[in-house]
């Protein structure tokens, strides 16, 4: 009954104050997403063994991030404020946050082989960030809860501001994206890695090293609302085929990967 009686005020709040012109009135705006995933993001940071700036990890990590931020409009980049972390752990995971932080797990880091790998999960992350794809899946997931007769009553009800601080933590996190926004991570993610010079392939080698990896158990992000990842990779080796550009082959990681070698380009 507590959760649900926060829950009514989360949504009457989303309804309220400046940001009630909005057209879908149960999300966050973009200003409230970055204050969400910056407050996440802290205590993360925190929580979790996060790798210090100099590790080699990170500084890859944040050099392949460079590259793809740099194909975006300055439009897209805005309100956003993208960071890059890596989290020393075997969990064999990405994510970003809302507003644009992004944090990889050594585990996953240490199954890929290549740097045009590393990018197509980040290409997918930031798709995320960018399209806002965590600020609709809590929109419906808040809509799911309360249903018709609740709706009513928030319309009538006063108006108050978004309470930022009022999001459970855990929603930050669990909130699964639906089939269309891991869709469009897919293909946006691919026009990006691949604007900044990156294979495509790539993509296609992460799908394969994930589902191998987490046979049996609780896919990533990445995986997370598709049970058909033979259908993605498919997707995107139709691209790779139609696509009349030629790209360099994958570059190798500078440590040992445990799982795939890199392949040629086209």
């Amino acid at each position: 009954m507590r959760r649900l009686g926060l829950a009514f005020a989360l949504l009457a709040a989303l309804l309220g104050g400046a940001e009630s012109a909005r057209a879908d009135m149960f999300r966050p705006s973009k200003d409230e997403q970055v204050q969400l995933g910056q407050r996440a993001a802290g205590e993360l940071r925190k929580k979790e063994k996060v790798l210090p700036e100099n590790d080699p990890h990170v500084v890859l990590l944040r050099r392949v991030a460079a590259r793809i931020l740099k194909q975006l409009p300055e439009a897209d980049l805005k309100p956003w404020k993208f960071s890059f972390d890596v989290i020393d752990s075997k969990e064999v995971n990405a994510f970003a946050l809302p507003g644009g932080p992004v944090f990889f797990y050594t585990g996953l880091l240490k199954k890929l082989g290549t740097e045009d790998q590393v990018a197509a999960v980040l290409s997918h992350e930031i798709t995320h960030a960018i399209r806002q794809h965590w600020a609709s899946a809590y929109a419906d997931n808040q809509k799911r809860k309360l249903g018709l007769t609740a709706l009513l009553m928030i319309f009538r009800a006063d108006r108050a501001a978004f309470d930022v601080a009022g999001v459970a933590d855990d929603l930050l996190f669990t909130l699964p994206y639906s089939r269309k926004h891991e869709t469009e991570a897919d293909m946006v993610g691919y026009d990006l890695m691949t604007a900044a010079g990156f294979n495509p392939q790539g993509m296609v080698d992460v799908f394969e090293i994930l589902r191998k990896a987490t046979s049996g158990g609780k896919p990533p992000e990445f995986l997370s609302t598709h049970p058909d990842d033979a259908a993605r990779i498919r997707r995107i080796q139709d691209r790779i085929k139609k696509d009349s550009r030629t790209f360099q082959p994958q570059v190798p990681l500078p440590w040992e990967a445990e799982e795939i070698k890199p392949k040629a380009g086209k």
